[in-house]
C-alpha cells in the first residue's frame, strides 16, 4: 500500500496484485483456499459433527469464512475437510475449526491441511498457535508445542 498526500488528505492506493488460488491434488482429493466454493451450509455440516462447534450458527459461520483464510478440501463435489486461519499475514495465525468428516478420516487429510498452511504463502510461520483437546500428535509433527489444550509453533 503507498500513501499519498494530496492537499491535506491522505489517499490509499493499493498496489498489491491479487494472489492467484492455491490449490494441490492429493489421492482423489482436491485442496484448496477458494473460499468461492464453499458455503456456510457446507462447513456447518462438518462442524456439528465437532465437539467444539456442533450449535455455531449459520451467520457466525459466514462471518468466521469471511474473515479468514480457509483451507477446503474436497472429494468430487462434496467439501468433506476443512480449516481455517485468521492472521495479520506478517507475524501472528491462528489456526482454527480443522475438521475432517468421519468417513474420510485416516487418510491423511489432517495433516495435508496442517502442510497446506505451512506452506500458505500469506500465512506467516513466526507465530501460529491453536487449541484442541484431542489432536495434539498430529500438531507436534509440525514443530507445534503443548501448553495444555494451546498449542504453539514460533
Amino acid at each position: 500500500m503507498r500513501l499519498n498526500r494530496k492537499v491535506g488528505k491522505l489517499h490509499f492506493q493499493q498496489n498489491k496484485a491479487k494472489r492467484e488460488d492455491m490449490e494441490i491434488k492429493y489421492q482423489e482429493y482436491l485442496i484448496t483456499d477458494n473460499k468461492k466454493l464453499i458455503s456456510p451450509e457446507m462447513v456447518k455440516m462438518l462442524l456439528d459433527n465437532s465437539y467444539w462447534a456442533p450449535d455455531r450458527s449459520i451467520e457466525l459461520i459466514a462471518t468466521t469464512i469471511e474473515n479468514s483464510i480457509c483451507i477446503c478440501v474436497f472429494y468430487q463435489d462434496a467439501l468433506i475437510a476443512f480449516g481455517r486461519v485468521v492472521t495479520d499475514k506478517s507475524f501472528f495465525a491462528w489456526i482454527a475449526d480443522v475438521v475432517v468428516s468421519p468417513p474420510h478420516r485416516g487418510k491423511g487429510l489432517g495433516k495435508e491441511i496442517v502442510q497446506f498452511i505451512q506452506d500458505h504463502p500469506d500465512i506467516p510461520d513466526s507465530l501460529q498457535l491453536l487449541r484442541t483437546k484431542d489432536t495434539h500428535g498430529l500438531y507436534e509433527k509440525y514443530g507445534f508445542s503443548r501448553n495444555g489444550d494451546f498449542m504453539a509453533k514460533k
